[in-house]
């Protein structure tokens, strides 16, 4: 049996989130491990169910990209990365939470971009890297998992190019935050089809991209599987149907400090779509 549907980033990345929480790996270390959940759009779903409580997804993100700028959420405002030791919440850094002699110990990033090949990237605004500057060199080291949920709306030709052409010192001028960004060349990464595969045991094939009047950025997928694997993966599709994006709070340009062309500049001279 076929089927074909389309899938707003929005209801994506709660597609996404679902097929991540039954990973075995994210099982395991929710029940007697360690799970870093870093800040990001998709893992303020994942985060979202693991709380289990009200939790303002809008100010679990770090950078990202908002009214078509390249930003950040004020630093302030924002839900520091989410540290679960046995399923509980602990006020730790996740550095400082490597040392707890629990296992496994597992990490949760998102990403800015794929390519054809599944090789993930993650912008860096921060000068240390933020999150994944922090913390992929001992995740490496030790060979502990690194989860990447990403949407193929974020597909790129290819993520070692993006890699060369990109840096905070390399960058002359930006409209936006100036980013390097870290390749995740081993990660389990986890797409649509992938999610769709984990959830139902149906394959997926990405046919078309794109759309218009808030379907910007859409992907629509074929599924082909046994008609009860088809229906059931349709069921977790119209789940999804109508999920909206966070709203985060703004970072103010007037005062922001960012390596940014807008940064410190007066709302005049903002583009219209950064004065509101």
């Amino acid at each position: 049996m076929k089927a074909m549907f389309v899938l707003s980033p929005p209801e994506s990345k709660k597609l996404i989130a679902e097929a991540v929480l039954c990973l075995t790996e994210v099982r395991e270390a929710l029940k007697s491990g360690l799970l870093i959940i870093g800040a990001g759009s998709t893992n303020a779903e994942i985060a979202q169910k693991c709380r289990k409580e009200d939790f303002d997804a809008g100010r679990f993100l770090a950078g990202m990209i908002v009214r078509s700028t390249l930003c950040v959420t004020p630093r302030e405002q924002r839900l520091p990365n989410l540290v679960l030791v046995s399923g509980k919440k602990m006020e730790l850094q996740p550095k400082e939470a490597l040392d707890l002699e629990v296992t496994p110990k597992v990490l949760i990033k998102g990403a800015n971009a794929i390519d054809p090949e599944g090789n993930c990237g993650v912008l860096m605004a921060a000068p240390d890297g933020g999150t994944v500057g922090r913390l992929l060199g001992p995740f490496m080291s030790a060979g502990w998992p690194v989860i990447t949920p990403v949407g193929l709306e974020k597909l790129i030709p290819s993520v070692p190019q993006a890699v060369r052409q990109l840096g905070r010192w390399v960058l002359d001028r930006s409209l936006g935050a100036r980013v390097g960004m870290m390749p995740l060349l081993n990660s389990k990464v986890i797409t649509e089809i992938d999610a769709l595969r984990i959830l139902a045991g149906v394959s997926a094939t990405l046919v078309a991209s794109g759309g218009i009047c808030g379907s910007e950025g859409a992907v629509s997928l074929v599924i082909e599987g046994e008609q009860a694997n088809v229906n059931k993966a349709l069921a977790a599709v119209e789940k999804v149907k109508g999920a909206e994006s966070p709203r985060p709070p703004l970072q103010d340009c007037q005062t922001c400090e960012l390596m940014c062309d807008y940064a410190g500049r007066g709302i005049e001279d903002l583009p219209l779509n950064l004065k509101t």
